[in-house]
């Protein structure tokens, strides 16, 4: 991703190259010949107001965002990963003791809702990845159509795909495709969603 980004990064800022060809053309049609001598016209050239385009804010809006997540998303996983190895050791003390702090520990987890937090962070990756997805249709469409046109259509095939293993746990209990994070709001959607197919 920091590659398309130091790409992508550039079409936010000002390019001078423009302007000096643009300077150089206004002063070259500006000459006119006197005697067999060139003089230089008064013409003066006013650089426009550098105003980014439309795509090169959306896709960096994108890729940034996507960025951030992802990098969130590698954080809060180490974290979690502490979090979890200072659950699990235990001092080398009397069998009773281990299984009272083990028991606290759990108790912990509950309350303080670990695994719940644990189970966003493949969500964060999949938006992060999403919004990857979207900023390259914008920066591919700009390149070139039929380039944009490829990659949208890839892009929604892997939408559709994605959508149809998050639904299909709503329909079906006995379905695989099931995200942790999403578990609960499944459990409750599932009779609402049967008693629309019916």
């Amino acid at each position: 991703m920091t590659a398309f980004l130091i790409e992508s990064y550039k079409t936010l800022q000002y390019d001078p190259t423009q302007d000096y060809l643009r300077q150089i053309a206004v002063q070259t049609s500006g000459y006119t010949l006197t005697n067999s001598v060139h003089l230089n016209a008064t013409l003066s050239f006013q650089p426009p107001a550098f105003q980014a385009a439309e795509f090169a804010i959306r896709v960096n809006v994108c890729w940034f965002a996507s960025l951030l997540l992802s990098l969130s998303s590698a954080s809060f996983g180490i974290l979690v990963k502490q979090w979890l190895r200072e659950f699990l050791a235990i001092p080398y003390i009397s069998p009773q003791e281990r299984i009272r702090i083990r028991d606290a520990r759990v108790q912990g987890l509950e309350i303080w809702n670990l695994f719940e937090i644990a189970s966003l962070l493949p969500v964060l990756l999949q938006i992060s990845l999403a919004l990857f997805f979207v900023g390259l249709c914008f920066f591919t469409a700009a390149v070139h159509p039929s380039i944009g046109t490829t990659t949208l259509l890839l892009v929604c095939c892997w939408a559709f795909f994605f959508c149809l293993s998050v639904i299909a746990p709503l329909v079906s209990p006995r379905c695989l495709y099931k995200m942790t994070a999403l578990k609960a709001a499944s459990r409750h959607a599932r009779p609402y969603i049967r008693s629309l197919l019916q």
